[in-house]
């Protein structure tokens, strides 16, 4: 093998770097993630199944759907969507449709941080929350839960500063950690 050869081939992407191939980094990070994904996977289709007898009330009732993308699979105009969105795993569960511009839940002014038009950065906040599931594995719940609790003590709210698992997600641009800020 020529010098050339030699220096072309090391440029050439490696095995988790070409499309559609697995990445095993990612492949082992949801396999220790899968405890919380089945959660998110039965609390997601429970929600689906609540959300269709939903249907069943007059009036326009959204249609709960089943999606892919943002590193889950997407629970979308799911009644058990918490305030906006809850992550389990390598699932997200979404209270309306986040990516419709004209959804009443989401329009509705001061019901969530974010706009419809936001649906997007909701899902790339909610993505950051699947990587740290799949970095913590089991301890994501635990972790979760004790730093929602921290920041309700210290900041009067679930999401605020003190709870560590959403400094990153909330980060501009949204990554799965962050390093306290300054006070």
């Amino acid at each position: 093998m020529t010098m050339r050869e030699h220096a072309e081939l090391a440029k050439a992407p490696k095995l988790r770097d070409r499309p559609g191939r697995l990445d095993p980094r990612d492949v082992a990070g949801k396999l220790w993630s899968a405890p919380n994904t089945a959660l998110g996977l039965a609390y997601g289709l429970t929600g689906c199944a609540a959300g269709q007898l939903n249907r069943l009330r007059p009036g326009d009732q959204p249609d709960p759907r089943i999606q892919v993308g943002h590193n889950a699979v997407e629970f979308v105009n799911n009644p058990f969507g918490g305030v906006g969105a809850i992550t389990l795993g390598n699932t997200i569960t979404y209270r309306g449709d986040p990516f419709k511009p004209d959804d009443p839940f989401w329009s509705r002014e001061g019901t969530v941080p974010w706009s419809a038009e936001d649906g997007r950065a909701l899902g790339q906040h909610e993505r950051q929350h699947t990587v740290q599931g799949q970095q913590l594995g089991p301890a994501y719940l635990p972790s979760n839960l004790l730093g929602g609790l921290r920041s309700l003590f210290r900041d009067g709210e679930w999401h605020g500063d003190s709870n560590w698992n959403e400094r990153g997600p909330n980060a501009d641009p949204p990554r799965p950690w962050a390093s306290r800020k300054p006070e």
